[in-house]
């Protein structure tokens, strides 16, 4: 019996607001997996999980909002303000995403899967590590992306401007891009490219 090939690995990163959740839901109606850092990070944060525990017994019952359920708010206010306590949380959530994304890949089955990590740049700069294949990286005009965030609500807005000022910009995550997506139009724009890449990517993997 022929072993199992593993897929290959594709990054999808891009800034706030910039259309990655969009995206990535394309590529998986085309068949390929997909595992989202956001989704992970959020499952981690929810009450009773291991990343909820470890940052209540950290920072104390004071980062919980009324409910007992973690401050979102409080914690990227924390993150952006403060260098050393960023640091703390990173060092908390980052293995524990990295571990479960890991895990989920075992159920991979299409020729490459997709990655969603917002933070990429921030976290690997300009190196890669051996077993990403490709970077695709997307990119949205800032006032559309601010614009999402005011239709969200206040709240989204604020945070929006503590991520901005703490994210890579456009030129420094076009460095890594082995693929770049424009989405400042439609739908049918941002599945035409997903759709062209995509095809690109098959292509190469059937004739390997």
């Amino acid at each position: 019996m022929s072993k199992k090939l593993k897929p290959r690995i594709v990054v999808l990163t891009g800034g706030i607001g910039s259309g990655k959740s969009k995206a990535e839901s394309l590529f998986k109606s085309l068949g390929i997996f997909t595992i989202d850092a956001d989704e992970v990070s959020n499952k981690l944060l929810q009450k009773g999980e291991v990343g909820y525990k470890r940052i209540v017994h950290r920072f104390g019952k004071d980062i919980l909002n009324e409910s007992g359920d973690l401050d979102r708010l409080k914690i990227r206010e924390l993150i952006f303000t403060n260098t050393k306590k960023k640091v703390e949380i990173e060092s908390i959530l980052h293995p524990e995403i990295q571990k479960t994304m890991e895990k989920d890949l075992v159920k991979a089955t299409s020729p490459y899967c997709i990655k969603t990590i917002p933070l990429w740049y921030e976290l690997h700069g300009l190196e890669r590590p051996e077993q990403i294949w490709k970077i695709i990286v997307i990119e949205t005009p800032f006032l559309v992306r601010r614009e999402r965030a005011i239709r969200r609500s206040l709240k989204d807005l604020k945070t929006f401007d503590l991520i901005i000022r703490n994210q890579a910009n456009d030129e420094q995550r076009r460095q890594i891009a082995d693929n770049l997506i424009i989405n400042d139009s439609n739908i049918e724009s941002l599945d035409s490219q997903v759709k062209k890449i995509h095809e690109e990517y098959t292509i190469y993997l059937s004739n390997e």
